[in-house]
């Protein structure tokens, strides 16, 4: 019997202090401690184990980080799910690039040039005429602006407003996307350069320096506003020029 308490004795005198704190019942190991480092939708399909001390921690044979959302912020690549990713989730196609996080408003990825704002010098009534100096304050919204120019204008995909209306990008129903007012390509404008990064790390068409994007605003009957590229500046080129980017957007 001595010996085997001397045998015993040794063997406590050799547990390190580590060994000593697992064997301190008044401190019980956490759930990742003991393996259960996973959240049950890491482990769909397969049978769990679920952490005595915390249910919602679970261990299974193997776990898969699923690819989540994140919060959109001026920069972020939008998906086809309306969604923000820091990885690119399987099955689902870049659409655009946030630039408003507030508004929740994204740029479409590439862009069309040379269609007219109408083809004829003729009003929409439904829209007012809005001086450059305004344009803070007068018709701000793109997509009523867009629904109204086309409510006039018909079906037509040979000019701006139409041709963002009837987009399809991200199999999105008529109407999703939309031409944006010139309050709207002002506030992408001011973030151009870190737009125009993500535009370029993804392969899309960035925003050029030099011309002007079509807004949905008009300046009267015959003259539309738009963003001159080059200063930023709001100018009223004829609604019937030829030599003007459309640039669609989306709220997501």
């Amino acid at each position: 019997m001595r010996k085997y308490l001397l045998l015993a004795g040794a063997t406590m005198l050799g547990l390190s202090g580590s060994a000593y704190a697992a064997l301190d019942c008044t401190t019980p190991p956490s759930c990742d401690e003991l393996g259960y480092a996973y959240a049950a939708n890491w482990c769909k399909d397969q049978a769990v184990l679920k952490c005595p001390f915390d249910q919602t921690k679970v261990f299974c044979g193997e776990p898969v980080n699923p690819i989540v959302p994140v919060t959109c912020k001026v920069g972020s690549l939008l998906y086809s799910d309306l969604k923000c990713y820091d990885t690119a989730p399987g099955g689902k196609a870049v659409i655009g690039v946030v630039f408003d996080s507030s508004k929740k408003l994204a740029v479409s990825i590439t862009q069309k040039s040379n269609l007219q704002w109408s083809e004829t010098a003729r009003s929409v009534s439904m829209l007012n005429n809005c001086p450059t100096g305004s344009y803070i304050s007068c018709d701000t919204d793109g997509r009523e602006n867009t629904v109204k120019i086309v409510s006039t204008f018909g079906q037509s995909t040979d000019i701006a407003a139409g041709y963002c209306y009837f987009n399809t990008m991200g199999n999105f129903p008529n109407g999703s996307w939309f031409l944006p007012s010139a309050s709207e390509l002002k506030a992408l404008y001011s973030v151009s350069g870190t737009v125009n990064a993500r535009l370029f790390a993804i392969g899309g068409e960035t925003i050029p320096n030099t011309g002007n994007y079509w807004s949905s605003n008009q300046y009267n009957e015959a003259y539309a506003l738009s963003l001159l590229l080059s200063t930023g500046n709001i100018t009223p080129p004829p609604k019937t020029a030829s030599g003007v980017f459309t640039r669609c957007i989306v709220s997501y």
